[in-house]
């Protein structure tokens, strides 16, 4: 016999299709998260970043630190990190994972930094990205990625 396969509120049978009259599992959607994670890929232009002015730097990073600070205090957000180095690619080539350096693809701009928020739904997590500091900041600013993220059962929320 076929696995039960869950459905939102009826298990039905994989191999006949047919609803089970009883389910073994509780209903699905008690599983579901209510909220939502979004991971925002912070980008932007090694050059114009590196020519900042002192001042101008101090002034970005003191604004990005109240705007985690503030996600902080409001629970939503999951992680920050800057990013160290250029990421590396590995990559099939002839049968055989190769390693590179730097990004994948020719590109001025690259990811410095990212951060997951968890909110209620897109619209607030587009408000979020349009506060960041970094996006505002005169002709130094980027840009984020915005990037639903799977939930624990493989669905997004």
């Amino acid at each position: 016999m076929w696995p039960a396969i869950r459905g939102l509120s009826t298990c039905y049978n994989n191999a006949s299709g047919q609803a089970t009259p009883s389910c073994p599992f509780p209903d699905i959607s008690t599983f579901m998260e209510t909220t939502v994670k979004y991971l925002m890929l912070i980008y932007g232009n090694e050059e114009i970043w590196g020519s900042l002015p002192d001042g101008d730097l101090s002034t970005l990073i003191g604004q990005v630190d109240a705007f985690n600070q503030s996600l902080r205090a409001s629970g939503e957000l999951v992680d920050v990190q800057g990013l160290v180095s250029r990421p590396r690619s590995v990559r099939i080539v002839a049968g055989t994972p190769v390693v590179t350096d730097g990004p994948y693809l020719e590109a001025k701009e690259y990811v410095g930094s990212y951060f997951v928020v968890d909110v209620d739904d897109e619209q607030r997590a587009l408000e979020i990205a349009r506060e960041y500091p970094g996006v505002r900041f005169g002709s130094a600013s980027g840009g984020i990625e915005i990037w639903p993220l799977m939930a624990g059962d493989g669905a997004e929320h």
